[in-house]
């Protein structure tokens, strides 16, 4: 149970959030300990084709009618993200019902504050799809050439 102390603290990262989020390109999401999305960036509803209301108190697995439900998500934020504080360019590939094929690296810190024990989860999603299938293209376009080749 978080005390009014812990959600005015909370409230207040929120708040900062706000301010800066329009700066980040990339979809950014804040995640509650139990793994509810406390806030979404324009970035991110834009690109999942989601509106802050229908995302905001939400587990992240019950997002696009549970769509996020992700095996190695699922993994990444209740394995992994416990034992360690950071994590970068975590793959996952996936395919969205709204959006298609997606290959997306998440960067999470866990932002834990000692003196009110509250924890949130920031996740930064960068969409590497393009750049993955051209490099999967290149590659076996080398693969099946049958001499030396000179870019």
């Amino acid at each position: 149970m978080k005390s009014e102390k812990d959600s005015r603290r909370i409230q207040t990262f929120i708040q900062v959030f706000d301010n800066i989020q329009g700066l980040f390109r990339e979809p950014l999401v804040i995640l509650d300990s139990d793994l509810k999305v406390v806030k979404a960036n324009r970035s991110f509803c834009r690109t999942f084709g989601v509106n802050p209301e229908e995302t905001e108190g939400l587990l992240i697995y019950d997002l696009g009618n549970g769509q996020w439900n992700i095996p190695k998500l699922k993994e990444l934020l209740e394995e992994i993200l416990p034992e360690n504080a950071v994590f970068d360019d975590y793959e996952v590939e996936h395919t969205f019902e709204n959006i298609g094929r997606k290959i997306l690296h998440f960067n999470g810190r866990r932002i834990y504050s000692r003196s009110n024990r509250t924890q949130l989860i920031l996740l930064a999603i960068e969409d590497v799809t393009d750049r993955e299938d051209q490099k999967r293209d290149l590659e076996e376009l080398v693969s099946w050439w049958p001499g030396p080749f000179t870019i």
